[in-house]
């Protein structure tokens, strides 16, 4: 079923070496789409010789994948799948993205990981960028993305000149609750402090907070806010002294004006430590999409940096 396809193809000997035993996974898996008629559109972007090139390269990473699987694990690709992506093929050269859809592929060929194969999978890659896919395969072996977030609590006075007692251990949600908004105001200064864009080589470090947000909306992360790992500790001292703290110091400087300058008002720098956790949904995409086939049934583990 393959070489029928191949053989609509213009490209000459390009895709001789598809015909290979090497490839006879490849031809398991995918010689129904071939068969269905569905491709039929596909061979006229050969005419375009980046689309063949990437198309090729592509699909010679698809089949690399396969060569460990023995040729009874192999079943065929559901057409959900497999027909947008191998659209996909013949136009994504940016690598992490499209090794994600090379991995889903490769999950929907065998019978062991075809479970992971989930359909809303494809509309989720579409809606990543490269440097996001970039950012999951960094942390494809991690549990959480520990997060920082500053802030500046303006504190007024509490009647007779005294200024209410603050203690930066505590937040709002572990015992200030009895304080009303016109006696303390809190101000978000930074957030979103992970150190991804120096733990991962971003094309464009500067729309970390957009990425993060994105992977959020997508449902691939969920952010806790309440409880800390114990493993993120020395990732949090990191973060602190070392990544941002160029940032902390100016922030504690821009702080120490503030109380110069307004006596009547406590102004107090602090943080909020929280981590981003991959959800149920997350961690199964992670395993069709980014993970390899032998990665697939890892439990995550360690800390990011």
């Amino acid at each position: 079923m393959l070489d029928k396809f191949l053989d609509e193809i213009p490209t000459g000997k390009m895709y001789e070496d598809l015909l290979q035993p090497s490839f006879k996974n490849v031809g398991e898996a995918l010689g129904t789409l071939f068969s269905m008629g569905n491709l039929m559109l596909l061979p006229l972007k050969f005419h375009e010789q980046k689309a063949r090139a990437k198309f090729d390269a592509n699909l010679k990473r698809y089949a690399k994948k396969l060569e460990a699987s023995l040729a009874e694990e192999i079943c065929e690709v559901p057409p959900y799948v497999g027909l947008p992506i191998l659209d996909k093929l013949t136009y994504l050269d940016q690598h992490e993205l499209s090794e994600a859809f090379i991995n889903l592929l490769t999950k929907a060929s065998t019978k062991a990981t075809l479970n992971l194969a989930h359909p809303s999978f494809i509309n989720t890659l579409n809606n990543l960028c490269a440097d996001e896919a970039k950012i999951l395969f960094q942390y494809k072996h991690k549990e959480s993305i520990p997060r920082i977030d500053l802030y500046i609590k303006k504190q007024y006075s509490a009647g007779q000149g005294a200024v209410l007692p603050f203690n930066p251990e505590v937040t709002l949600l572990a015992g200030e609750q009895h304080l009303t908004p016109a006696q303390e105001v809190h101000t978000k200064v930074a957030w979103n402090l992970t150190g991804v864009e120096v733990f991962v080589e971003l094309d464009f470090p500067e729309n970390i907070d957009v990425y993060i947000e994105n992977l959020e909306k997508l449902g691939i992360i969920a952010l806790e806010t309440e409880v800390l790992l114990k493993k993120d500790l020395e990732t949090f001292k990191h973060l602190e002294h070392e990544i941002y703290y160029a940032n902390i110091l100016k922030s504690q400087q821009w702080v120490e004006a503030l109380n110069q300058k307004h006596q009547d008002v406590l102004y107090c720098l602090y943080n909020k430590k929280g981590y981003y956790y991959f959800t149920e949904y997350g961690k199964m995409f992670m395993k069709a999409c980014i993970k390899e086939l032998n990665e697939a049934g890892e439990k995550a583990n360690a800390t990011p940096g």
